[in-house]
């Protein structure tokens, strides 16, 4: 036999159910928008359209994506407060933790690799003349766009290796910025310059896509390991949802198929700020060799 006070109390728990489940449904869904930097021609957003899927997921976060047209509006995109989260290349990850309160914590990693590293590619189309990499002196050189890391501060690096600057007019015929990794490539190709430095994670997605043939081109030269581009997040993110975020994208891989830059990607491994000092240096070094 149910008593009076029974059904007042079950009565009790129903109205205290209600009252919370419309509290949950009201309740406002809290939003952050990611920049991408405009390293290739295809659209960085289209990559990672699953790997946000799956973290909004993960985390109950809507996350809402903008693009710019260059490396510092991405930054600035951040330091405004117009962007909370983003993909950066080394070099303006560097430059975003310094006036932007961005903080790393994950890259990409392709599948079959063990490591989100990359490297710059110098390309030269199979038929060239250009055979060892100091051959690159006195002609014309296409890069990606300033402050591009792969595509502009590592060329930069690997030619001083062979003394030869982009500043100096009596070593190139001609240096110009194609505006992405893609274009520069591309300006190869086209028989617009002679020699690119590139990304290597462009080279091979567009080798995959078939933008071109392996047996189209050369690479005369490989740079050393390149720090990963990152994920980052502005420290101005509650911890605990930076925390979230971060636990959601190492975990994505084991919720369905990722994308990143360059492509799919097999997980994302977790990187801290200081994996960049080594880019640190470089910048530093590059700064004084100007001077």
């Amino acid at each position: 036999m149910i008593t009076e006070g029974q059904i007042m109390i079950k009565k009790l728990i129903f109205i205290t159910f209600l009252v919370l489940f419309a509290g949950n449904l009201n309740a406002e869904t809290k939003t952050y928008k990611m920049v991408f930097v405009p390293a290739s021609e295809k659209g960085e957003e289209s990559d990672y359209t699953t790997l946000i899927s799956i973290t909004e997921k993960l985390t109950g976060f809507n996350i809402e994506t903008i693009k710019v047209t260059d490396y510092n509006a991405a930054v600035e995109a951040m330091r405004a407060g117009r962007a909370h989260i983003a993909w950066y290349g080394g070099k303006t990850y560097v430059k975003a933790a310094e006036i932007a309160n961005a903080e790393a914590f994950a890259a990409g990693v392709r599948p079959g690799e063990k490591d989100a590293g990359y490297y710059t590619y110098f390309v030269v189309k199979k038929d060239s003349k250009l055979k060892e990499f100091k051959d690159v002196k006195g002609k014309i050189l296409s890069l990606n766009t300033i402050g591009s890391t792969s595509g502009d501060l590592i060329p930069q690096v690997e030619l001083s290796k062979i003394n030869l600057s982009i500043k100096d007019k009596e070593h190139f015929d001609k240096v110009y910025y194609a505006g992405s990794h893609d274009a520069c490539l591309l300006a190869v190709l086209n028989n617009q310059s002679d020699v690119c430095g590139m990304s290597s994670r462009n080279f091979e997605a567009r080798l995959e896509d078939g933008t071109f043939k392996k047996e189209d081109v050369r690479i005369i030269h490989k740079s050393d390991r390149v720090p990963p581009p990152p994920l980052a997040y502005s420290k101005m993110i509650p911890k605990e949802d930076r925390d979230k975020i971060k636990k959601a994208v190492l975990d994505a891989h084991n919720h369905g198929e990722i994308g990143g830059y360059g492509g799919k990607m097999s997980h994302y491994m977790e990187v801290k700020d200081s994996d960049y000092n080594v880019l640190r240096e470089v910048i530093e070094l590059l700064n004084k060799n100007k001077s």
